[in-house]
C-alpha cells in the first residue's frame, strides 16, 4: 500500500479571502447563468408553440377569406376606383425612394466617421 504525502501551504488571510471571494463570486455569476439559460429554453419552447398556434390561426383565417372570395360575386371596379389605387402605388415608390436616399447620406456619414476615428 502507497502512503500519501502531504504538503501543507501557508496563504495569508487577505489571498484566502481574496480567493475565496473570488470562488463565490464565480459560483453565484455560474448559478445566475443556468437560471437564465433554463428560463430560455422554457421561453423558446413557449415560442414554439405560439408560432405554431399563430400559423395554424393564420392558415385558417387565410382559408376563411378564401371561402369567402369564392361566395362573393365579382363586379369590375369603376375607372375612377381604379386610377386611386395606381396612384396609391406611385405614393409608396416615392416613399421607397426617399428611404433609399436617407440610408445613402447615413452610409456616408458612418464612413466619415470611421476614417475619423481611424486617424484620432
Amino acid at each position: 500500500m502507497a502512503s500519501k504525502e502531504e504538503l501543507y501551504v501557508s496563504v495569508s488571510p487577505e489571498s484566502y479571502r481574496n480567493g475565496k471571494r473570488i470562488i463565490l463570486s464565480s459560483q453565484t455569476h455560474l448559478l445566475t447563468t443556468i437560471k437564465h439559460l433554463r428560463n430560455l429554453k422554457f421561453l423558446s419552447r413557449q415560442k414554439r408553440d405560439l408560432k405554431i398556434k399563430f400559423n395554424r390561426l393564420i392558415s385558417s383565417v387565410i382559408s376563411d377569406i378564401e371561402d369567402l372570395q369564392k361566395k362573393i360575386p365579382h363586379k369590375k371596379l369603376p375607372n375612377s376606383l381604379d386610377k386611386k389605387t395606381k396612384t396609391i402605388g406611385v405614393i409608396d415608390k416615392k416613399f421607397n425612394i426617399k428611404n433609399d436616399s436617407i440610408d445613402k447620406e447615413l452610409k456616408i456619414i458612418q464612413e466619415k466617421l470611421r476614417r475619423l476615428n481611424a486617424t484620432a
